[in-house]
């Protein structure tokens, strides 16, 4: 791993920590986003919504290709 993987890495981290605790009052918490059958990555509103602000938007091809390593 690289600094600028470590960085966006825990960029990512924190942007779906706060989601996922803002979402705490559900019952089951998951994830913000989801993989289909071909392998592409999906984000859900929340995450995507966060992606796309100017400040993170160099995140959004990173974390397409990364997101998932993050959770295995």
């Amino acid at each position: 791993m690289n600094e600028d993987y470590e960085v966006k890495a825990t960029r990512l981290l924190d942007i779906i920590d706060t989601i996922v605790w803002d979402d705490a009052f559900l019952l089951e918490p998951q994830l913000p986003f989801q993989v289909d059958e071909d392998g592409k990555v999906i984000f859900f509103e929340k995450l995507a919504v966060e992606l796309a602000k100017p400040e993170n938007n160099d995140l959004l091809d990173w974390a397409h290709e990364h997101i998932v390593s993050l959770f295995e």
